[in-house]
């Protein structure tokens, strides 16, 4: 009797189990129908529930992304002038130096000028002038000072840490700066 009782009792499970299972031709079934048929928006839609308000949310307070290391030295270039250090200070190799200009070239000359001296394609344009990074105050800028520069911006220069992803690329700059100031 025993026996039976299990052989029904599993003949039970697996119609159970195979009718819950469906084919190429027919939709699973759907137990927690909340699930499957979520609403979504896409991100640049209007929020229907909030007349005049875009769909897309704002984050958490104090919610990081994944892998984020925040700077270390927002709008402080004093404490990066002696808190950053150049890990390739010094490394004037033809690929570092070569990355160093092209970045500098399409980022920083429009304003400073290919030669560093200020005189930049827009620079007769602007309100406030840039200045020239071969002068002696310039020169005895630390690396960290420069690099905090590129990074966070300074005065009416705003940060081109969106625009240089790689901190390497941004230290290669400052390397690539040092050799227009010989």
């Amino acid at each position: 009797m025993k026996n039976l009782t299990q052989k029904l009792f599993l003949s039970a499970m697996t119609i159970t189990f195979m009718g819950c299972s469906g084919s190429k031709d027919k939709t699973n079934i759907e137990l927690v129908t909340a699930m499957m048929d979520q609403e979504s928006f896409k991100s640049q839609d209007w929020d229907p529930d909030r007349k005049g308000f875009s769909s897309m949310r704002v984050p958490p307070e104090n919610t990081v992304p994944r892998g984020y290391k925040p700077y270390a030295y927002p709008l402080d270039p004093v404490a990066a002038n002696y808190g950053l250090k150049n890990p390739i200070k010094g490394d004037f190799a033809p690929g570092i130096l070569e990355v160093g200009r092209k970045r500098f070239q399409v980022y920083c000359a429009v304003c400073h000028g290919e030669k560093a001296d200020g005189q930049g394609s827009v620079a007769a344009n602007l309100f406030v002038k840039p200045p020239s990074l071969l002068t002696n105050k310039m020169k005895n800028y630390r690396d960290g000072r420069i690099y905090h520069a590129i990074t966070d911006g300074y005065g009416a220069m705003g940060n081109y840490s969106r625009q240089i992803l790689k901190k390497r690329d941004r230290w290669a700059v400052v390397n690539y700066i040092r050799t227009l100031q010989k």
